[in-house]
C-alpha cells in the first residue's frame, strides 16, 4: 500500500511539475519574444511574439540565422563579442537593434542562454527578448532635444560671428571685380575661388539655421515641378551631368519656401553623389491623395552602415557637410504630414522618396 501511495505521489508531483512548466512556457510566450537556435546559430523555434515583431512567418524563420534581422546599426565587433560569449558557455545580455521584414527597425532587450548535454557540450541557445522600441525612441528624442539645444546656441554664435564678416568679404570681392574689369586670368580665378568659398560657408550657416528655426507653414497651392525647376536653375550644372525631369502639373498645398529648401538639399546630395559626372532622374507620381517625388542619382550609393543614421542630426558621410541637411529635409516633410525614405544600391546609386499629401492638415 505504501508503495502504491508513493507511486501516486510521484505521479502527482510529475503532473504538477508538468503543469507548472506549461504555465511558465505560456507566461513566457505571452510576455516575451522567444527563439531557440542550435549550437551553430540556426533557428529551430520561434514563438508568435517573435513572428509578430519581425514580420516574418515561422516558416520563413526556421532554418535561418539571426543575421537576416541585422539592422546595420551595430558594428561587426558587436556580433563577434556576442557569439564569443555564448559559444564559450556564458550568458549574454544586451540591447539589439533589428530590422523587420518590412524594413522597420525595432529594439529588443536580449538574454541569450546556452544549454548543455551531459558532457557539458553546448547543444542549443535560448534567447528571451523584450520589445524596448518605445523606450529607445524616447531616449533618442531626448538626445535629439539636447543636441538641438546645443545646435541652437551654436547657430546663434555662428550667425553673429560669421555672417557680418562674410558680407564684408563678399562685398569687397564684388567691388574688386567691378572696379577692375580687366583683371588678369589668374586674379579672376582667385576672385572666383573666394566667391565660391563664401557661398559654401553661407550655405552651411543657413543649413544650421534652417534646421534650428521652428516656424509654422505658410500654406499655398504649390506646383512641385515648378519649385524643382526653379531650384535646379539656381545650380551651376556642368555639361557632364544630365538631369531628367517629368512633365505636367503636380499641385499640393504646402509651403513653397520650405519645399524649395527640401529640394535644394536633395539635389545638392545628388550632385555630390555623381561627382559632377553622371545622371539624376526626377520622377513625380500622383496617386490621387498624395504625390511622390523620387530623386535618383547614378552615384556609388550610401554604405549600408550609414542608412540607419542618415536622417540623424550631425551625422554626415561628407567631409565638408554639417550633418543637418537631411534631418532638415525630414523635418520639412513631416511638417507637411509626409514621409521621406531612401533606398540605395552600389550599381544604381541612391533614390530619395518623398511622399506628400495633396492637402496639408
Amino acid at each position: 500500500m505504501e508503495g502504491n501511495k508513493q507511486h501516486e505521489n510521484n505521479e502527482f508531483d510529475s503532473n504538477e511539475m508538468h503543469r507548472a512548466m506549461k504555465n511558465i512556457q505560456r507566461a513566457l510566450d505571452e510576455s516575451s519574444i522567444i527563439a531557440i537556435t542550435d549550437k551553430h546559430g540556426t533557428i529551430t523555434y520561434v514563438n508568435k511574439a517573435f513572428c509578430k515583431i519581425s514580420k516574418y512567418s515561422e516558416e520563413e524563420l526556421i532554418g535561418q540565422n539571426h543575421r537576416m534581422l541585422k539592422s546595420g546599426y551595430h558594428p561587426p565587433e558587436f556580433y563577434k563579442g556576442m557569439w564569443y560569449t555564448i559559444s564559450h558557455g556564458h550568458i549574454w545580455r544586451g540591447e539589439v537593434k533589428n530590422k523587420a521584414k518590412d524594413g522597420a527597425f525595432y529594439w529588443v532587450k536580449t538574454v541569450i542562454v546556452p544549454f548543455f548535454d551531459d558532457q557539458k557540450r553546448i547543444i542549443e541557445f535560448i534567447s528571451i527578448r523584450t520589445d524596448i522600441t518605445e523606450q529607445k525612441n524616447l531616449q533618442e528624442q531626448l538626445i535629439k532635444a539636447e543636441r538641438l539645444s546645443s545646435i541652437g546656441e551654436l547657430s546663434a554664435r555662428i550667425a553673429h560671428d560669421l555672417r557680418n564678416p562674410l558680407s564684408v568679404i563678399k562685398s569687397a570681392t564684388s567691388l574688386l571685380s567691378v572696379k577692375n574689369p580687366n583683371l588678369d586670368p589668374k586674379s579672376q580665378e582667385y576672385v572666383k575661388m573666394i566667391t565660391n568659398a563664401i557661398s559654401k560657408m553661407s550655405y552651411q550657416i543657413e543649413d544650421v539655421l534652417d534646421f534650428v528655426r521652428v516656424s509654422s507653414l505658410k500654406l499655398e497651392n504649390c506646383n512641385l515641378l515648378t519649385i524643382l525647376c526653379t531650384v535646379i536653375d539656381g545650380f551651376s550644372i556642368p555639361n557632364t551631368v544630365k538631369i531628367n525631369l517629368p512633365h505636367g502639373e503636380f499641385v499640393i498645398q504646402g509651403d513653397s519656401k520650405k519645399l524649395g529648401v527640401l529640394f535644394i538639399n536633395l539635389i545638392t546630395n545628388a550632385l555630390d553623389a555623381v561627382e559632377n559626372n553622371g545622371e539624376i532622374s526626377i520622377r513625380i507620381i500622383d496617386d490621387g491623395s498624395k504625390i511622390s517625388v523620387e530623386i535618383e542619382d547614378s552615384g556609388k550609393g550610401v554604405p549600408d552602415e550609414a542608412l540607419s543614421q542618415i536622417f540623424e542630426p550631425l551625422f554626415t558621410t561628407k567631409q565638408t557637410g554639417t550633418g543637418l541637411g537631411l534631418p532638415s529635409c525630414k523635418n520639412i516633410v513631416e511638417q507637411h504630414g509626409g514621409t521621406i525614405d531612401v533606398k540605395t544600391t552600389s550599381d544604381k546609386g541612391t533614390t530619395f522618396i518623398v511622399k506628400l499629401p495633396k492637402l496639408c492638415e
